[in-house]
């Protein structure tokens, strides 16, 4: 970037790989999901071999695919009760802390050199970024009581592999091709990558660790100039590709796709009329439904790493 040249023998690549630690509770209280850093040659990887598992209407995710003619799940997006962000990569939420928290009067205005420092001192995060078990609390906007595991809402919908039997290695991007249909004729499609850690000592509840995200509005299924609406009922395919991640699955965990319509306030929520984004009058109900059967296979195809000999 400087115009330099690069430094003899410096790696092409150099990435961190999360997953390897012992899964306990550290000291102070936090998942030992631990990681280490790795030189690579190139990005992507050339040695990834992709995996397709298949979405099933059980919930099952896995790489074979279904022969069923009709199958499909359907859930409710309310907009007005959207699915809340627990943590996330790029979530870049903060708001200057209150006068009566310490923060500074609300008509004081700094001298052009301390506006910055004035800033960094007093930031709070609106939405705490990275990994989070993924389940509600009062620390989360939008979520309420009785505070439940994101899996355990009507409208969030998981997909699951059985126990690994062995580590299995995630790195570079992860693509979601899934087919859905809605009752309007516009309505949005998140996918979360999720590393499920089996019920232990630490966290009777497992722990559902948030890896990478994003979110899909299907008008821009197929551009971002020139919007398309739904024809309501009539499945379409969306390709969703996630942000690159680099993560072990250790052996006894699952590898978990879930798949809603919200996560807010990390993205805007979709009104599902179709009106001009940013400008709508109203909000109305969706009736989302993911395709799973064999005319429409929704699916993720995964990079994985292969151990080496």
């Amino acid at each position: 970037m400087k115009g330099l040249p690069a430094p003899e023998n410096d790696p092409a690549v150099r990435i961190y790989v999360m997953g390897t630690g012992d899964g306990k509770k550290t000291n102070e209280g936090h998942l030992n999901h631990g990681g280490y850093w790795r030189d690579e040659n190139e990005w992507p990887i050339k040695r990834t071999q992709f995996q397709t598992l298949y979405l099933h209407k059980d919930g099952s995710l896995d790489s074979f695919e279904t022969f069923e003619h009709t199958s499909s799940i359907t859930f409710t997006h309310n907009p007005e009760n959207p699915v809340p962000t627990i943590g996330g990569p790029l979530v870049g939420m903060f708001k200057i802390t209150a006068p009566q928290d310490g923060g500074p009067p609300e008509d004081y205005v700094p001298d052009f050199l301390d506006q910055w420092t004035l800033a960094r001192s007093n930031l709070t995060e609106v939405i705490a970024a990275g990994g989070f078990h993924q389940k509600e609390g009062p620390e989360w906007i939008a979520a309420h009581e009785p505070y439940q595991l994101l899996k355990d809402r009507d409208d969030v919908i998981c997909f699951e592999t059985d126990a690994l039997e062995e580590d299995v290695e995630i790195t570079g991007e992860a693509i979601v091709k899934i087919w859905v249909s809605s009752t309007a004729i516009d309505t949005d499609i998140t996918a979360k990558l999720i590393d499920v850690y089996p019920i232990s000592h630490d966290y009777p509840e497992g722990y559902h660790l948030n890896l990478t995200d994003t979110i899909m509005r299907t008008r821009y299924r197929n551009s971002w100039t020139n919007p398309e609406m739904l024809i309501p009922g009539e499945p379409v395919q969306l390709t969703i590709k996630l942000w690159p991640t680099s993560n072990v699955f250790k052996a006894g965990h699952r590898i978990r796709l879930d798949v809603a319509s919200s996560n807010f306030p990390r993205f805007d929520v979709n009104p599902n009329t179709g009106e001009p984004v940013g400008r709508h009058t109203k909000m109305v109900k969706a009736q989302n439904t993911i395709h799973t059967s064999a005319a429409h296979p929704s699916r993720i195809i995964l990079p994985i790493i292969p151990k080496c000999d």
